[in-house]
Order: C-alpha cells, then structure tokens, then sequence
C-alpha cells in the first residue's frame, strides 16, 4: 500500500469514526480532516479536498446535492465490510469473463457470490417482458438497505451512474447507463420470479402509477397468456387503478379491431370498477382529447391524455 493510499484510508477510518454513515458537508469534514493534517501534510483545503475525492474515487462514498442549495455537495461513506465485498465480486467477474462485461453479470455475481438479493424492476422488467420492444437504457434494481452500500460500491466500480431512491451519487462520463437503486426490497417480498424480475402483473401496474403507460400496456399485450389474472385485478383494484386497467384493455379490443382481450375477463374487472375517476397523464403536459375513445373514457371513468401513443404501442404489437 502506498503512502497515497495511507492517507485517504486513515482520513475514511477518522470520518467514519465521526459521521457514523450520516451525510456530512465539506466544511463539516474538515474539521477533522485538518485535526491530523501537519502530521500527514496536509496544509490547506485544496489538498483536504482532493483526498475526501480520492475517498470517492476508491468507492468508499458518495455525495449528492443538497435539497436547499445544490451549490453543496452532501457526503456519506460507505460501509467499508460491503466495499470490500464489492470489491471481491468485482475482480471475480473479471477474471472469470474474458469481455464484454455488462451490469448483470456484475448483479448475478453479488448474488451468488455475497448473497446480495435483488430484483429488476420497473423499466428493467418492461424490457424483459416485452422482449426488449423499446430500448433500456436505464437500469432499476430494488435491493435491501441492509446491503444499499455494497450495491452503490459495485455500480460505481462498473462506472456507471448510479441513482440510488431517487437522488443521484455519482455521475458517469464513462457510461451512458443510469443505474437506480431502489432500497425497497423489504416491501417488495413476492413480487420476483426466480430470474429475480418483477412478475408481469406487478410490472403493469408500477408502469401504470408511474405514468408510464406505454410501457404498462406492451407488459400487457405480450404476456397476456402468462398472466395471473386474480392477481392483476386484485393489485389494481388495491392500487387505485383499476378503472385504468379496462380501460386498457378495451382500447386495445378497440384500436386493435378485434377481441384481443376476452370479455368475460374484462367484465371481471368491470364488476370491481371505481366510481373515483382516473386519469392517464399527458406526456409532456400535452392535454388534448381523442373523441375516438369518448365512450371508453365514460364507460370506466378514465380520461386518457395519451392515446395517441397506446394506439402506436397497439398497431405495433398486434398484427
């Protein structure tokens, strides 16, 4: 080990001893940075600054921007015990692949190797059960929080970046991937298949609250045999959205001009209607109506602001 390397483990080791896994600012750091400064030499905030960087750069922390200001950067390092882990399935990968490295063999790897469970979910999930229709760029991985750290570490030695429950940690030039870490995998219990991916029904209907119903509705169409349909009408109707989900299926019946979707299923959900009214959102705020689906729209009490892109999904998907 180097006397470089000496130096941002012993300030990791005094920060952490501090902060104890809690977000720190620069200023805050430096305090304790500078408290054993002459004896390693570091005599001013720029050289202060560049080992808390070399801290970051090793995959011992990550910072964010602050809420209130984003001019602040706001620090937490990592668990050292799921960096080093992290570490261990990262070289493993390596020497055991001779290219060609993607971020699944990275994850399957955690989980064989470390026992780091997780699950692919959201857009992650829509790309396998559609077969990939439209390209994934970005990844969506639920974890624990018991193993968030080790996840961060490993995603950032992969170098891509990395957005962990909604706030971003580190940003890449390297990698055009985004990788969003969710650390919900304790509410989340049940809804992966043994390739660890979010079951269709679930995938629908997480596609469908996060206003992404293009994707929700492709889910729909390709695994429409695969589906557990008890399961899907109870999760919508919990979900509030179970007005939407007719209404989906009617649309496709509609634009598709034939009985896609049996109607003795879609009468099922009928039975379970809402009567509060659900809106499938314009993207990009666009408002107008499609006088087409009128009846639809009064038949479930849905007004849907993106049909134009649903009837492109249809046209593509249905032959």
């Amino acid at each position: 080990m180097t006397l470089k390397d000496v130096k941002w483990r012993l300030v990791y080791d005094i920060l952490a001893l501090q902060f104890k896994g809690k977000e720190f600012r620069f200023e805050d750091a430096l305090e304790y940075i500078t408290s054993i400064g002459k004896d390693m030499g570091i005599t001013n905030l720029k050289y202060a600054s560049k080992l808390l960087n070399e801290i970051e750069d090793n995959a011992h922390a990550v910072h964010r921007r602050a809420d209130d200001d984003q001019r602040f950067r706001l620090y937490r390092l990592l668990s050292s015990e799921k960096v080093s882990t992290a570490r261990g399935v990262y070289q493993k990968v390596l020497l055991t692949k001779q290219d060609g490295f993607e971020l699944i063999d990275f994850v399957s790897e955690a989980n064989k190797s470390a026992g780091w469970d997780y699950g692919y979910i959201k857009e992650s999930a829509v790309g396998f059960w559609t077969n990939y229709h439209r390209s994934v760029d970005v990844y969506h991985l639920s974890v624990s929080k018991e193993d968030a750290d080790g996840w961060i570490a490993l995603c950032r030695l992969w170098d891509g970046q990395i957005v962990i429950d909604g706030k971003v940690v580190y940003e890449s030039t390297a990698k055009p991937q985004t990788v969003h870490l969710h650390s919900d995998m304790d509410v989340r219990m049940g809804q992966f298949d043994k390739n660890h991916y979010q079951r269709p029904y679930y995938t629908i209907i997480e596609c469908f609250k996060d206003n992404d119903f293009q994707g929700g509705l492709a889910v729909l169409i390709l695994q429409k045999e695969n589906l557990n349909w008890k399961e899907l009408i109870k999760h919508a109707s919990s979900s509030g959205l179970i007005n939407t989900l007719g209404f989906s299926m009617d649309f496709v019946n509609k634009v598709s001009e034939r009985i896609f979707f049996d109607k003795n299923t879609i009468s099922k959900i009928e039975e379970n209607k809402s009567s509060s009214f659900e809106t499938i959102e314009g993207v990009k705020g666009e408002t107008w109506a499609d006088l087409v689906i009128a009846d639809l729209e009064n038949k479930w009490n849905v007004k849907c602001y993106q049909s134009h892109i649903l009837r492109k999904t249809v046209e593509d998907l249905i032959r």
